[in-house]
């Protein structure tokens, strides 16, 4: 063996004894210290700085463990490897942080100051594995002939916002359940409001659901929002009245899906069960875009057959269905081949071009000859303005109309 070679043996195997006798032992020494203190009567700053100095001696003796190994396995030296690696896993024996000590330190923790409690407590979130506060949110509702039971746990450091449920996120049957009033650290006592948000507590805690009769209108289209609490069987409400936000909107009423009672805005309600949550019903259809294939909307040729394509969508929350466009125009050198199409539907919140296969979420080109409008223009003078209307009906006869003008080249 080469001089070098053996310089470097024994070099290895010297640092690795010097870490195997120098490195489990401080490990120890600093674990058993914080076994040994008094956590009534020593200081907050006293146990993290003996914590902090404990882990950072296993950080030092696992670094240099690895760098053995490594070394080792490059020499092909497989009793040196084996050595550092069991020093390696030796550590975590004074590395893991046990339940019980997590537990004597949050102890520990709550009875610091306010100011001093999320500092600490966030320290221990980093140093333990167990330290893991639990929100519980609790939707039990439970009466003679009905039993719902649920609960969401949320877990996340402390202090994190957490934002509570509202009545928009869970659909309970409200002629049973009554509405959403509020969550409690009690089951009989509000403390925070529905879709409230609030900080993560340090220890775990319950927030149980509570409930109240009540009817609510809920409509982000026209942006309506009405609750009306603790009302009693026979109560007559008043039913909002909404505005539709654009003409191409059209309001089919008030819709409970759990009793299926649809109202409709000129009337009123009368109250029949603990409660009710009506959500308003739209019907939308919105022509995005009416394109000539393959010419530019001022350079249509005369003489030759066009044909159109166009882009819809629907913004409302129910789907259109049995759609059938047609196609017009005023113009008298405007000669139309196909003037009607049928149109898949289009579920609420999609887009679909008048020859799509499939609804999309975005919109997407015109493109493609199949089901599209066809016409001829004949005699018309160069810059001759092209007028076109495309109407659009549903199943229950709801028809939306857009035009647009093209122009001849």
């Amino acid at each position: 063996m080469k001089r070098t070679q053996k310089i470097l043996i024994i070099s290895f195997l010297l640092l690795s004894g010097f870490t195997l006798l120098v490195g489990a032992p401080i490990a120890e020494t600093a674990h058993q210290k914080i076994l040994d203190m008094d956590l009534s009567q020593s200081s907050m700053e006293t146990i993290v700085q003996a914590y902090d100095d404990l882990y950072t001696h296993i950080g030092v003796i696992a670094n240099n463990a690895r760098a053995d190994m490594n070394e080792a396995r490059q020499q092909g030296n497989r009793q040196a490897y084996r050595e550092a690696y069991r020093r390696y896993t030796d550590l975590a024996a004074y590395a893991t942080m046990s339940q019980a000590q997590t537990e004597r330190l949050l102890e520990r923790i709550m009875a610091e100051p306010d100011a001093k409690q999320l500092e600490y407590a966030l320290w221990l979130y980093e140093r333990s594995r167990y330290y893991r506060p639990t929100l519980q949110i609790d939707f039990v509702q439970s009466e003679e002939g009905f039993n719902y039971c649920y609960t969401q746990r949320i877990q996340q450091p402390p202090q994190t916002k957490i934002v509570l449920p509202d009545a928009s996120q869970f659909r309970l049957n409200a002629a049973k359940t009554g509405m959403l009033a509020g969550w409690g650290l009690t089951p009989d006592h509000i403390d925070y409001e529905p879709g409230q948000t609030i900080t993560m507590p340090l220890t775990n805690q319950t927030l149980y659901a509570i409930w109240t009769s009540a009817v609510q209108f809920s409509d982000p289209i026209s942006q309506t929002e009405e609750l009306h609490q603790a009302v009693n069987l026979g109560d007559i409400i008043a039913v909002p009245q909404v505005t539709p936000p654009t003409s191409n909107y059209r309001f089919l009423g008030w819709y409970d899906q759990h009793s299926r009672t649809l109202v409709d805005q000129a009337t009123a309600y009368e109250v029949v069960s603990k409660g009710a949550f009506f959500k308003g019903l739209w019907k939308n259809l919105t022509v995005e875009a009416i394109s000539p294939l393959y010419y530019g909307f001022d350079r249509l040729p005369t003489d030759s057959q066009i044909k159109v394509g166009f882009s819809v969508s629907n913004q409302g929350n129910i789907p259109l269905r049995g759609l059938t466009a047609t196609l017009s125009s005023s113009s008298p050198y405007v000669t139309i081949l196909r003037d009607r199409l049928k149109l898949n539907d289009i579920p609420a919140g999609l887009y679909r071009t008048n020859n799509n296969r499939y609804a999309t979420r975005s919109q997407t080109s015109i493109s493609g000859e199949v089901n599209t409008f066809n016409f001829i223009i004949t005699e018309a003078p160069s810059g001759t303005p092209i007028p076109l209307t495309i109407s659009i009906t549903d199943e229950s006869g709801e028809s939306w109309t857009s035009s647009v003008t093209f122009t001849v080249r």
